[in-house]
């Protein structure tokens, strides 16, 4: 049989096909693993025992945070007279412990929808590598644990802070009331010696 009409690689060709080659063998070996990576982490990212996590994370950084918020209101309580043990300490750290309850539900909440987000994130990722395009940095665990750490360490501060200042306030309305109240007294008491000079001794007005 005649093998004339069969065609002959060319030196170009076979050097072309040892480039694609060797191309495909180093994509096998380094970015096939990289790829399966990326996606088996979009895929984790979306499991319960994450959101678990970075809720722990959350709840345990206010749990800190309003810890050290009631001792410091405690002290700041002190520091204006009020006794720590007497009942109006105690209704102040209560009601600091219902703000706790009440942040710590919303930061659960926004927790989870950080992490959500982060899942969002690396699903988007996959699908720019599969149109190699480049991908976006994706926050971390670690980094959601920060942000919720610091929103802990602010909302426990001003909480406290608003507790010192509404007892300072009162402090102050009531000194100012009583202080005004010794005044109005001692003016009325004045004014009765002075009334009393203008009395005969029945009791009898006998003018100025």
């Amino acid at each position: 049989m005649s093998k004339s009409n069969e065609v002959e690689e060319t030196e170009y060709e076979k050097e072309l096909a040892k480039i694609y080659g060797e191309q495909w063998d180093y994509y096998e070996k380094n970015i096939i693993p990289v790829e399966n990576q990326v996606i088996d982490e979009a895929k984790a990212s979306n499991d319960e025992s994450v959101y678990q996590e970075i809720s722990d994370n959350t709840n345990l950084g206010y749990q800190k945070s309003f810890s050290e918020a009631g001792k410091q209101t405690l002290e700041s309580l002190a520091s204006q007279g009020v006794d720590p043990s007497s009942g109006k300490a105690k209704a102040t750290i209560s009601s600091l412990a219902d703000i706790e309850a009440s942040v710590k539900a919303d930061a659960t909440s926004r927790s989870e929808i950080a992490g959500q987000e982060r899942h969002i994130d690396k699903m988007s990722n996959v699908v720019a590598m599969g149109q190699g395009e480049s991908q976006e940095a994706v926050a971390s665990l670690n980094d959601i644990a920060v942000s919720s750490q610091r929103k802990a360490v602010s909302d426990a501060s001003i909480s406290s802070q608003n507790k010192a200042n509404v007892h300072s306030a009162v402090g102050a309305i009531g000194g100012a009331f009583t202080s005004n109240s010794l005044s109005n007294a001692a003016k009325n008491s004045k004014a009765a010696a002075d009334s009393a000079n203008y009395l005969d001794s029945n009791g009898d007005w006998i003018g100025l």
